[in-house]
């Protein structure tokens, strides 16, 4: 692991890991409803199960996020539960994965990794163009980009090798390769 991969603590407080996660929890939420929305809970557990299936393929850490989101929810659909009622906050500091899982994952990344994916641009420019729709007007964006890219930057680095987002190989690599563009970036 090199030091552009050890994000480190949040550098803004108050927008790590679990708020993007709590954020998940509450995009999920308005998909639960939409894939309800005159249908079966089964129908609307395929719904939701197919989205996060598509999601797992983004190497956007967000998308990660919302991705198990919506898994864990089709899963209580489908076992007759009331969705993400009883949903953790699994990227809670105190049930981070240990650093044998984390460099597990980093050796399964690493040992099938192209080369060709490691520049990471089409990743950091997707997260950015995200980045500034979510910020609104102009003078949001010039005001506080450079800060949401900084967290945006940590996040796909503290997410790319965590066990518990559903990212093939090849996704947690993009992953990593953003985040390190997004880091170099924001350095510059």
């Amino acid at each position: 692991m090199t030091a552009d991969d050890a994000p480190g603590p949040c550098p803004s407080p108050g927008h790590g890991l679990s708020t993007a996660a709590a954020a998940a929890l509450l995009s999920a939420a308005d998909h639960v409803e939409q894939a309800s929305s005159g249908a079966t809970p089964r129908e609307a557990a395929t719904r939701l199960s197919l989205h996060a299936e598509d999601l797992a393929h983004s190497p956007v850490a967000r998308d990660q996020l919302l991705s198990r989101a919506l898994e864990l929810a089709a899963g209580d659909l489908a076992e007759g539960r009331r969705p993400l009622a009883h949903w953790p906050l699994f990227f809670a500091e105190e049930m981070t994965p240990s650093l044998e899982a984390r460099e597990d994952v980093r050796a399964w990344v690493l040992a099938g990794a192209d080369p060709m994916l490691a520049d990471g641009e089409a990743v950091a420019e997707a997260v950015e163009a995200r980045a500034v729709r979510d910020l609104g007007d102009a003078f949001e964006t010039a005001r506080g980009l450079t800060r949401r890219l900084r967290v945006e930057a940590w996040l796909q680095l503290a997410l790319w090798d965590d066990p518990r987002i559903p990212a093939n190989a090849e996704t947690r690599f993009l992953m990593r390769a953003g985040g390190r563009r997004l880091m170099a970036r924001v350095r510059d």
